[in-house]
């Protein structure tokens, strides 16, 4: 591939639709997929300039420096270690420290459902002239395949779905009359779809002028356990949800920035 042709691709990543989490930063990897290291070594790889990735998962994160699609180290991580690759510059001619990169980041991340980042403002980190590990060089050493990482945003519905699954307790998702997923305990789902939504959307349809747009619409009270339930439409699917009523206002906001 040719560097304006790479460049392209770049391009029309960043101008895509990005799933993003309830904080705004972007979601990287879901559901594992792809893995956590092979997600960091990506963001590396389109990184020019000198900056500072920061990595969430669950409630650990780590800070990268990177540049020049080369990462140049670990700057820290939470919960704190003393690791002594911390504040290290990689390099090729110290292979005991690449390889304790990967050990760390295998070991804080490795098996993550979902992984965030933020490109943050560089900070102070070894001296200028040392360069790091290329992206590629370091999936190379670390047997990674970037080829692995889909830059392709998923539909916009199970964009919402993967972003606020922690938030769920079931999900009855239907396309076009078909179940597409069901998950948790969804018996509760099913009685209200067979005996409140068909009745909704029948009566919904008819104050509808022109197309359907999304929406999410909160039933609350729907369950006896303090969970509440809500009605997602857009473009044929339809997804009944159980979530945890605190959370909604997070679950509102990411279905605004996905679908807006």
């Amino acid at each position: 591939m040719s560097e304006l042709n790479a460049l392209a691709q770049k391009l029309a990543v960043l101008s895509a639709r990005e799933v993003v989490d309830e904080t705004g930063a972007r979601m990287i990897s879901e559901g594992g997929s792809p893995s956590p290291v092979a997600a960091i070594l990506r963001e590396v790889d389109d990184t020019v300039l000198e900056r500072c990735l920061a990595f969430r998962c669950g409630g650990k994160s780590i800070r990268i420096i990177a540049a020049g699609r080369r990462m140049r180290g670990i700057l820290s991580v939470s919960p704190k270690s003393d690791a002594d690759v911390i504040g290290q510059v990689l390099s090729r001619e110290d292979p005991d420290v690449v390889q304790a990169a990967h050990d760390l980041l295998e070991e804080l991340c490795g098996k993550a459902e979902n992984m965030t980042v933020r490109s943050l403002p560089s900070e102070p980190f070894g001296n200028s002239g040392e360069r790091g590990v290329s992206a590629l060089g370091l999936a190379e050493l670390w047997d990674v395949a970037l080829a692995e990482v889909d830059s392709t945003p998923k539909p916009p519905m199970e964009q919402f779905l993967t972003v606020n699954a922690p938030a769920f307790s079931s999900v009855l998702h239907i396309c076009d009359g078909e179940i597409v997923a069901k998950e948790g305990d969804f018996a509760a789902l099913q009685a209200i779809w067979s005996t409140q939504v068909e009745a909704f959307r029948e009566a919904h349809k008819k104050t509808l002028r022109g197309e359907e747009a999304a929406q999410l619409i909160c039933l609350d009270g729907a369950f006896d356990d303090g969970n509440s339930a809500a009605l997602a439409l857009y473009d044929g699917h339809v997804a009944l949800i159980a979530y945890e009523a605190e959370r909604f206002g997070a679950m509102q906001a990411s279905w605004q920035r996905i679908f807006a």
